[in-house]
């Protein structure tokens, strides 16, 4: 844990030390905590009085500390608490939560709530400092190990193909780039990703999104529908009829756990959920917003925008302006579009009805009915863009003569 970056900064309106937050609710525990931040050159004030419910009061979502130590002693409905809070905090931080109850059964329930450990009280300075070494070898390990980079798309209004492009820029990564990928169509009840594809949903992904405490590989593989050597698919078609009680940590744990087998993971994000997602938001590395050419999306792009700022994503937001020319006549010049933003548009992308009603009938992907159509071109420079991907060099004819006597005198 790096003291370098520990001093007192205001992320969300009051004081927090990045590194570490300690929220207790006793004078031992207060002492023995402020012992642990002293050692490690940290400020008396990364612990407070309070518990689990100050922790709540002063942690926003997307801006959290690395690491919470969150006292639920006094909590009058723990795993409700614990819940919010690990949903505030997002994925890539960690919470030790502290009690009184010395069961291996409320450790097991604590760290199916999303907690990375739990400690009981009396909490000792040798404890609390033994389980912020063992975060940090975690720390370590993960970043060798979660290469995944996370890119989510959102549509800011119906109809304007964030979905198409989701799908197709997750099969050039996987089919052209040659990059393991993964594909998550969180639009439970309408989804069209394996659909387009032509391959048939998977039947485990609604379960896994409701228990995300059953989440493993194993599971996870079963869940998953393979359209391709490098692609899978997690999409599903529930009846309509039916609610899906998705737990809001869910998507957070599924995303962890793709991260280590694919080097590339692709979320469609219906905007209805955008309220409930703003730790997947903070996590991305590249969150695309879709508009098509009307006052609503400039509209829509400008605020959910100004959200995310909030949220203080990790990564950038790249504006797309999707279905430009065709039949349909756009509401607002690309001119007028690009003066009315708040930031630039990154990427227009062409309208191209009759390769897409081919796609649509085939169930293939855009690049494998037109290999050369400028559809094509703008999606293969996205997708090298949000994977870094970069082609080979192709070799002249003087290198290839060279390779050629190279290999001969070999």
């Amino acid at each position: 844990m790096a003291n370098a970056a520990s001093n007192l900064s205001t992320l969300f309106g009051t004081q927090v030390c990045e590194e570490l937050m300690a929220f207790v609710d006793d004078e031992q525990t207060l002492a023995a905590a402020r012992e642990v931040v002293a050692d490690r050159s940290l400020p008396q004030e990364a612990v407070q009085d309070g518990g689990i419910t100050q922790a709540l009061q002063r942690i926003d979502t997307g801006h959290s500390p690395k690491v919470v130590l969150a006292d639920i002693s006094h909590s009058l409905d723990p795993e409700g608490d614990i819940t919010r809070l690990v949903r505030k905090m997002g994925p890539s931080n960690s919470l030790i939560v502290l009690g009184t109850s010395n069961d291996v059964s409320v450790y097991r329930r604590m760290v199916s709530l999303g907690a990375s450990d739990y400690l009981v009280k009396p909490l000792t300075p040798e404890l609390f400092d033994d389980a912020l070494s063992g975060l940090d070898k975690q720390s370590e390990s993960a970043g060798a190990n979660q290469l995944g980079r996370l890119t989510v798309l959102v549509g800011v209004r119906g109809g304007v193909g964030a979905s198409t492009l989701a799908t197709n820029l997750a099969w050039i990564m996987a089919n052209e780039e040659n990059l393991s990928t993964a594909l998550l169509d969180l639009d439970l009840h309408f989804g069209t990703s394996t659909l387009s594809l032509d391959v048939e949903s998977g039947g485990g992904f609604r379960e896994a999104l409701e228990n995300p405490h059953r989440l493993d590989k194993l599971f996870l593989d079963s869940a998953m529908t393979r359209a391709g050597d490098k692609l899978v698919i997690l999409g599903t078609e529930e009846p309509i009829e039916e609610f899906v009680d998705v737990n809001p940590d869910s998507i957070d744990a599924l995303i962890g756990e793709i991260s280590q087998d694919y080097s590339q993971i692709v979320v469609d994000l219906p905007r209805h959920l955008l309220p409930t997602q703003g730790a997947l938001l903070a996590a991305a590395d590249t969150v695309i917003l879709v508009s098509d050419q009307t006052l609503a999306g400039i509209r829509d792009v400008n605020r959910i925008t100004q959200a995310m700022t909030s949220l203080s994503t990790k990564g950038r937001i790249v504006r797309v302006v999707s279905r430009v020319g065709g039949e349909r006549a756009a509401q607002v010049s690309k001119a007028d579009f690009q003066k009315a933003m708040e930031e630039p548009v990154d990427y227009f992308v062409p309208e191209d009805a009759k390769t897409l009603t081919v796609c649509a009938n085939a169930g293939k992907s855009i690049p494998s009915v037109s290999e050369k159509g400028n559809l094509t071109k703008i999606l293969r420079t996205m997708a090298a863009d949000l994977s870094d991907y970069h082609p080979p060099k192709k070799k002249g004819l003087f290198g290839l003569v060279l390779g050629s006597k190279k290999a001969s005198k070999g």
